[in-house]
């Protein structure tokens, strides 16, 4: 299954981060995001709630159930073992963290799924790669941060990488000419208050413009 999810990771290129949705939302939000050509999704966890565990399985499995094999769905913010364990019982093929923990990475191997740990700099990022990682997350990331991760890439490029924060359509292009793999965005497609005024048109509209820019760039369409 990992082999098949990195495959197709990247030829999409990109991810949907869903972050601080309420689970009545999460088939709604993904449905709109899926019209909008958007085929994985990042279900994060909230560490500061005390329900996170339960919420998040929930949205994984609502997710699973209503779409099927039609989407890739995995969990984000996954900072323990116990966190990549409820994702797994869930149903998620991908498992993404915003720091590098060794004990994530050996589970989520050990389980099948696609490895995502966050590292910043070289050593970071080396050592996420050492663990296990199948991609390395480069977090945080910076719109203006554009020229670090063509530096850093450079002596790492063995290294699969996907830069999070500050992507949107005016960036897309930008971080993918870093050589990522695929860039994930969240805020600039959808948050709880559009899904919760039942703004799924704006949510399509959003992931269609992020989607645009990435298909342009896969098909050399930029000039």
């Amino acid at each position: 299954m990992k082999r098949n999810v990195m495959e197709c990771l990247k030829k999409e290129r990109f991810i949907a981060i869903l972050r601080h949705i309420e689970p009545q939302y999460a088939v709604q939000a993904v449905e709109a995001l899926y019209r909008g050509g958007v085929r994985f999704f990042e279900v994060t966890f909230n560490p500061g709630s005390e329900t996170t565990i339960t919420d998040t399985q929930k949205m994984i499995g609502d997710i699973r159930h209503a779409f099927g094999d039609t989407v890739y769905v995995g969990a984000g913010t996954v900072l323990t073992k116990s966190y990549a364990q409820a994702a797994y019982e869930a149903g998620a093929s991908f498992i993404v963290s915003p720091c590098t923990d060794k004990r994530v990475i050996d589970y989520t191997k050990k389980k099948g799924m696609l490895s995502v740990p966050g590292a910043y700099t070289p050593t970071e990022i080396m050592t996420a790669c050492q663990y296990g990682a199948d991609i390395v997350k480069i977090f945080p990331v910076a719109p203006d941060e554009i020229g670090y991760l063509k530096n850093v890439s450079v002596p790492l490029s063995h290294i699969p990488f996907i830069p999070t924060g500050g992507i949107n359509p005016d960036t897309i292009e930008a971080f993918l000419d870093t050589g990522a793999v695929a860039v994930a965005a969240g805020a600039s497609l959808v948050t709880n208050a559009m899904a919760a005024q039942g703004d799924y048109p704006l949510i399509t509209e959003n992931a269609r413009n992020h989607i645009d820019k990435v298909r342009k760039y896969k098909t050399g369409l930029y000039v």
